[in-house]
């Protein structure tokens, strides 16, 4: 043991010596200071036990300026861009490295939205090569929150200004956070010293406490048992047909399967008997609710890798380890039993809650147990080797055809199953996330493939073989068609108004492409179920309503106080079909968690008030046939996979359900077939609401 600390300390210096071979800059916090001086004060100590930067700005336009033409050259050729945060708000933060291509622009041409966890020191490790505009979710780091990147390409010796700003900056959330240890790098920095743990045995934020905060797992048993109880005998209302659908209003003498239809005043779902069926539904109804644990081992206090009664709850992909204390919590409850028990427990709450949907990304076992309606989320939608843009694949080559056809015969094995209403081929395709052009894109590298060949082919042809009328229409230089087969044309749509409008047109083909073979294979595969579409984000630009033929019901996620009729009714114009929303929520920050999701309630009954606000205002207009509440259970204190870590489940991750909120879900679903006939007016009653603390 006595060359034990001499060998550590070795290490730390040899780690420090390395880290500082690869340091290119490092930010003098005195001077960041002086470029947001009405909201920055420079410290000699902090809570980081360093000097940083204590940031505490009163709006959005409260910037700290990171960029110096004098230190361009460091920024062109560093990695990464590192910072040490730390806050003690009672929410998490809301990080941004803005980029700008223009000093004068108002809006970033590409930026980072990251979130931060209170009371935790956390490294930002910020990859610069994220701003090619190709990675819209950053990757996952340890202790970091989410990560997005909303925005376009920005090659590195076209930036003209780099801006660090702070979210939420409005009354009574005036964020703040001390800063330190800024600087750019060519290799990733080690991570954060050990700390003690924030996340209790059960999963719990042992930072805080709330009312309904569990005291150990005798109190977990004992109110799991009693829920399981309560549940054995829940059913359906009695004017409730079997699929949940309305007894009141029989629509045909059924199919045997869900179809839509419109009665001359709305849209409807038809359920398998022929009565109207609006769909009410929950998403993530699965028993796993699993966050990493790899290089955050220090901040949990309990994690079961060598028990093997746990070995469910406990998960590894390559390499990295994660838990799922929602499962660990029903094993301490219900032991080996606990999935079948999880289910029957699952089935009844639905009942209870009058839920008649299973929403997307549920577990198939209980889709396929407890009869009840269901949406099937479609996997491993077709791609090829070669993306054109994010996520869009090569929609011109061979493979991308036969993978349309392979992606189709996974519903061989549902396409007799009543319960069924129809498939999402996606979720929220990346390429759609904004105004993007997507063929311009396409141009901006170098990549040859099947697709610029055929566009090249177009534009040929459509300008009659005459390159120079062309180049004359699109405003610069070419000698040949085949050049745009591999050259980088940089921003190729603004060139002119004539290359805009012809970028356009054939990103409108490539998403017609994008959509025609994958749907017509699954036709062919299985005609009896309704195909939902790709729930985009959001209607980004005309884009969106390419395709829509090949689908019976446009379906769309849509984060906002209640469904915008404008946008329904200019979808079931252009697309003449049904919409579905597949995602909606509103969180807050007053038990368990600190991060509300896209909307924010001021408690948990208010988060029920605006559920009720939300489904009726939606479901009083005509063409919106379901809405599907994301989702089941409240996230894990550090964040899922990605980093969400949100309180916006019906239950938390002790499966516990937020009765406040309940009472008003409840209420509303009983009488959501009185809304959506019209026969009852729907709630005007709006909910308190907060700033949304999501990334």
């Amino acid at each position: 043991m006595k060359y034990y600390w001499f060998f550590i300390a070795v290490i730390f210096i040899c780690q420090c010596t390395s880290e500082k071979k690869s340091e290119l800059l490092h930010f003098n916090l005195k001077e960041l200071a002086d470029t947001c001086p009405q909201s920055t004060q420079y410290l000699e100590k902090s809570p980081l036990d360093e000097a940083a930067l204590h940031f505490m700005p009163d709006s959005l336009s409260d910037v700290i300026s990171l960029y110096k033409l004098s230190e361009k050259n460091s920024w062109e050729n560093a990695k990464y861009l590192v910072t040490d945060v730390w806050h003690d708000n009672r929410y998490s933060a809301i990080l941004h490295f803005n980029f700008f291509d223009s000093d004068t622009a108002k809006e970033p041409r590409i930026s980072s939205k990251m979130g931060i966890l209170p009371l935790l020191k956390t490294r930002i490790v910020f990859p610069l090569a994220y701003l090619d505009g190709q990675t819209f979710f950053m990757e996952r780091q340890a202790r970091r929150l989410k990560g997005v990147m909303p925005g376009r390409r920005l090659e590195r010796n076209n930036i003209a200004a780099i801006t660090f700003a702070l979210e939420p900056v409005e009354e009574n959330f005036k964020t703040q956070v001390w800063i330190s240890n800024m600087r750019l790098v060519n290799e990733k920095p080690e991570p954060m010293p050990p700390e003690k743990p924030i996340v209790d045995s059960l999963g719990q934020w042992k930072t805080r406490t709330w009312p309904g905060k569990l005291k150990g797992s005798a109190e977990l048993k004992e109110k799991m048992l009693r829920l399981y109880q309560e549940a054995e005998t829940a059913q359906f209302p009695g004017n409730w047909s079997q699929y949940g659908g309305w007894k009141k209003y029989r629509l045909t003498n059924g199919t045997g399967f869900f179809s839509v239809q419109h009665d001359g005043k709305r849209w409807w779902l038809v359920d398998p008997e022929g009565y109207a069926f609006f769909s009410i539904g929950i998403d993530c109804m699965t028993p796993n609710a699993s966050g990493p644990v790899s290089g955050m081992e220090d901040l949990h206090e309990w994690l079961p890798f060598q028990d093997t009664l746990y070995a469910p709850a406990m998960r590894e992909r390559r390499g990295n380890k994660a838990i799922s204390y929602l499962t660990a919590n029903l094993i301490r409850v219900f032991g080996t039993a606990w999935e079948s028990d999880w289910q029957e427990m699952t089935r009844g709450l639905m009942l209870t809650w009058r839920f008649n949907t299973i929403g997307n990304w549920s577990d198939r076992t209980l889709c396929k147990k407890i009869h009840m309606p269901y949406v099937l989320p479609l996997s491993r939608f077709p791609s090829t080797e070669i993306k054109l843009y994010r996520d869009f694949p090569d929609v011109f080559s061979d493979t991308y055809i036969a993978e349309s056809d392979s992606f189709a015969q996974q519903m061989t094995a549902y396409r007799e199953d009543p319960y069924l209403i129809g498939y999402f081929l996606r979720n929220e395709p990346l390429w759609a996330f904004g105004d993007n052009n997507i063929a311009s894109e396409m141009l901006a590298t170098e990549t040859h493939s099947a697709t610029r060949d055929a566009l090249a082919a177009w534009l040929e042809e459509r300008y009659h073989g005459q390159v120079n009328a062309f180049a004359r229409a699109w405003n610069f230089t070419c000698n040949s068609f085949d050049e745009l087969k591999s050259r980088a044309i940089p921003d190729a749509a603004a060139l002119s108004d004539k290359a805009q409008a012809d970028l356009t047109e054939f990103s409108g083909i490539m998403i017609e492409r994008y959509l025609k073979y994958p749907s017509e294979a699954l036709d062919k595969v299985d005609s009896n179920h309704l195909n939902l579409g790709i729930r985009y984000g959001w209607i980004s630009s005309d884009l969106c309503f390419i395709g829509t033929k090949y689908f019976d019901v446009f379906s769309l996620n849509s984060y906002s106080e209640k469904p915008d009729p404008e946008v329904i009714k200019e979808i079931t114009d252009k697309a003449s079909m049904p919409v579905m929303i597949g995602e909606f929520h509103h969180g807050s920050i007053d038990r368990g968690l600190p991060s509300t999701g896209i909307g924010g309630a001021v408690s948990q009954e208010e988060r029920g008030v605006a559920y009720s606000y939300y489904v009726e205002q939606g479901a009083m207009l005509p063409g919106l046939v379901g809405i599907h509440y994301f989702q089941l259970n409240d996230q894990p204190v550090l964040g899922r996979f990605d980093g969400e870590n949100y309180n916006i489940g019906l239950v938390d991750i002790c499966n516990m359900p937020y009765e406040d909120m309940l009472r008003s879900v409840i209420t509303t679903n009983e009488h959501i077939y009185d809304v959506s006939s019209g026969r009852e007016p729907a709630t005007t009653r709006r909910a308190e609401m907060i700033p949304r603390i999501f990334f």
